[in-house]
């Protein structure tokens, strides 16, 4: 099986129960903040475009179609579409429980009694 075949099935198939996807447009020359919230475990998929990441440092790194990004385990501050076309991201982590009995973590959560 060839790579290109296995990145198709993230875009097309169904997941796998537990999972969820999803799809993010950005067109040529626009940027994106991430915010601190964003998927705990996503793994980022460029489907189509030029997408350049940078940090919190300040550098900056460029991805083609195709490449996997694990965008957690990275200090991103900013996405841009830095190619003539748009730029179609896919994200594919764990789906969020429908319910649960545990508590956030955040302010005037449990944790800061």
């Amino acid at each position: 099986m060839t790579s290109q075949v296995a990145c198709d099935g993230l875009f097309r198939d169904p997941l796998p129960a537990g999972f969820s996807r999803r799809v993010v447009h950005v067109e040529p020359g626009l940027e994106l903040d991430l915010d601190a919230n964003r998927e705990p475990d996503a793994v980022w998929v460029v489907e189509e475009g030029a997408l350049e990441l940078e940090c919190r440092s300040g550098m900056r790194r460029r991805f083609g179609r195709g490449s996997m990004i694990p965008i957690e385990r990275l200090a991103i501050v900013r996405l841009r579409n830095v190619g003539p076309g748009p730029l179609v991201l896919v994200a594919v982590s764990r789906a969020m429980p429908t319910g649960t009995d545990e508590f956030l973590r955040g302010p005037g959560s449990h944790i800061d009694c």
